[in-house]
């Protein structure tokens, strides 16, 4: 038996929306007090202390005011993937536990990146515009293509680097994918190392980002790995935006280097008006929200009360950080 304090404030920003339901299933794996709280200076003034926190943890200002006071504290649990903020701030360095949600957003992206390919081959975005204008617009933009035989590398052959994988299989596609450490992966018909990068980009017609954000992922695609993918490629970056050099993505896409981008992520975010990106009719543009479904809230509870599960029988638990 273990209490939780739960913190977070419903917002437009961050695509979870808890319910009373996920609150008595929490409490029926812990067996003990689901403290529900919005802000830290709430649960400061409340002088609640839990032994495990579950709050958000991929953006703005962590709890770490009420992680160092608590001394019952022994285990933090984001559900977010990234985790930048939580492990650049005072808490990484606490002795607790500290895991992620990681793998929750493989079925939403993995069907964004499927979006993408499908409306960049069916000129998708162009027929939008041109249906807005009430024009019959058949035969004035490049010619649609199909998936079929097209191959996709993807980088970063990880849960939603597979999940994409299964579903351009579906579609008949030969996949490649760049891990650290390559191993058979299913889904994937090659899978290879990171020294590989170029071999992937001259290979593939649709380049999927899906990499975390590190110092060796900064800037991973720039001029030169731009110049080594095909001209008729197009880019997909469901990562971090900076793992792109987005100055030399606009060159690129600006003198023909690629066909086009779909970008989920920007650097920075939100992406600035006067960004050249906006107006370029071969870039598809959404403001981070590829994982963005009311699936997320399920599968990021479901993993939480599997990890308290393991918690309280002394179990390692999915996705710990390493601090």
């Amino acid at each position: 038996m273990a209490d939780v304090v739960f913190l977070f404030k419903p917002s437009a920003k961050v695509p979870f929306f808890f319910q009373n339901t996920h609150i008595r299933q929490i409490e029926a794996a812990c067996g003990g007090r689901v403290w529900r709280f919005e802000t830290e200076e709430e649960l400061l003034r409340s002088g609640v202390f839990a032994e495990i926190l579950f709050t958000w943890g991929g953006t703005g200002e962590m709890p770490a005011a009420y992680c160092l006071k608590n001394p019952k504290l022994r285990w933090f649990h984001s559900f977010s993937a990234g985790m930048d903020p939580v492990m650049s701030s005072e808490i990484a360095k606490l002795p607790i536990l500290i895991t992620n949600s990681s793998g929750i957003h493989s079925l939403t992206v993995a069907e964004s990146v499927m979006g993408y390919i499908l409306a960049w081959n069916r000129t998708l975005p162009f027929m939008l515009r041109k249906q807005r204008e009430h024009v019959w617009a058949k035969g004035m933009t490049r010619d649609p293509v199909e998936a079929f035989g097209k191959t996709i590398g993807i980088v970063g052959a990880g849960s939603i680097g597979s999940e994409a994988a299964k579903r351009a299989k579906a579609f008949g596609m030969h996949t490649i994918g760049l891990r650290r450490h390559p191993a058979p992966t299913p889904h994937f018909d090659e899978v290879l190392s990171n020294a590989c990068l170029d071999d992937l980009l001259s290979r593939s017609d649709y380049v999927v980002l899906a990499t975390p954000l590190t110092p060796e992922t900064h800037h991973l695609i720039g001029a030169a790995q731009l110049r080594k993918m095909k001209p008729e490629a197009f880019l997909i970056n469901v990562a971090r935006g900076a793992v792109v050099d987005q100055e030399a993505l606009v060159c690129a896409l600006r003198d023909g280097v690629i066909a086009g981008a779909a970008l989920d992520v920007t650097d920075p975010e939100p992406l600035p008006p006067e960004s050249p990106l906006w107006d370029m009719e071969n870039v598809i543009l959404t403001p981070h929200m590829s994982a963005d479904a009311p699936i997320l809230t399920r599968l990021a509870v479901d993993l939480f009360c599997e990890n308290i599960g393991r918690y309280l029988s002394g179990q390692p638990l999915r996705n710990q950080m390493q601090h």
